[in-house]
């Protein structure tokens, strides 16, 4: 099977709940056990599966994967690798949450790792006044739905948050 085909399958309910999540935490927390994107392997993904999937299923994890590892090389300095994994991590509690649908998240990381697609980047004492040393896009993302729980009706706030969801791919169709 491959991953367009995956993803069906998981839609379906086809491949268990707990084996996607798995998978997907695996997309997003895999890569922070390196410190740039230059060595990174598929096996790397692979090696942390809890059980190992039918030989479809694992097809199409190698491909999933394997697109983490085209993201990883094409940001792989640091500070780029970086962003990279909180995008990844963020976009992980999106789905997580119901609000990044998994097919708008996986055509946004084969467009990140062709070069369709940039990761978002901000300059937060510009966009906010100042922030923190290592204040970075899920930094801003809380900040933006703290400042919405106070004033849901901030314009600032919910076009900056839209402005963010659309550059990381949330399509609001979730």
């Amino acid at each position: 099977m491959n991953l367009q085909q995956w993803i069906g399958a998981a839609l379906r309910g086809e491949i268990a709940e707990d084996d996607v999540q798995h998978a997907l935490w695996l997309l997003s927390n895999t890569p922070l056990l390196y410190d740039d994107g230059k060595t990174i392997q598929t096996e790397d993904y692979l090696r942390g599966l809890e059980h190992q999937p039918s030989s479809e299923e694992l097809q199409a994890l190698d491909e999933l994967f394997g697109i983490a590892v085209s993201l990883s090389r094409r940001y792989a300095e640091v500070e780029d690798y970086d962003r990279m994994q909180d995008v990844i991590s963020l976009q992980f509690d999106l789905w997580a949450r119901g609000v990044l649908r998994l097919e708008d998240w996986i055509a946004w990381l084969q467009g990140a790792a062709a070069g369709s697609v940039e990761l978002p980047k901000y300059d937060f004492d510009e966009v906010l006044g100042s922030a923190p040393e290592g204040f970075m896009i899920q930094d801003f993302h809380d900040e933006l739905n703290f400042r919405l729980e106070d004033a849901p009706e901030d314009e600032w706030s919910l076009s900056h948050l839209d402005e963010l969801y659309r550059r990381i791919g949330v399509t609001g169709k979730a």
